[in-house]
């Protein structure tokens, strides 16, 4: 019982805090860690890297990085046969876009981010 009120006390001071950076402190060792301590651990860090993968997007949409150059940005990979092809403001949004039409039109697996050659023309 006092790790779910724990748990949801934590949860409500996070959102109450939404805009702040969640720090996270490297541990020396965890041998002598509880496994509740361990599963603490584990959600700040899963809450940082959320916190991070969100800044790494808006800074791509804010400033149209990811690759360079300004305009628009076209991306297209070939899956199963089929030529996908997707256009956007960012080369972040047009990767997003091609990926979910191959995502859409296949299934998500067989679309790699590495199959995809984007150009700002």
């Amino acid at each position: 019982m006092k790790q779910i009120v724990l748990l949801i006390l934590l949860s409500l001071s996070t959102f109450a805090q939404a805009d702040t950076i969640f720090r996270i402190e490297p541990s020396k060792s965890y041998k002598g860690s509880s496994n509740e301590e361990l599963r603490r651990r584990v959600w700040e860090l899963e809450r940082a890297v959320s916190q991070l993968q969100s800044q790494v997007f808006q800074l791509a949409m804010k400033d149209g990085s990811s690759g360079g150059g300004s305009g628009n940005w076209t991306c297209h990979m070939e899956s199963f046969g089929k030529t996908l092809i997707s256009s956007g403001n960012t080369k972040a949004s047009a990767l997003a876009q091609v990926l979910k039409k191959c995502g859409d039109a296949t299934n998500p697996v067989h679309c790699s981010e590495s199959a995809v050659k984007c150009d700002n023309e």
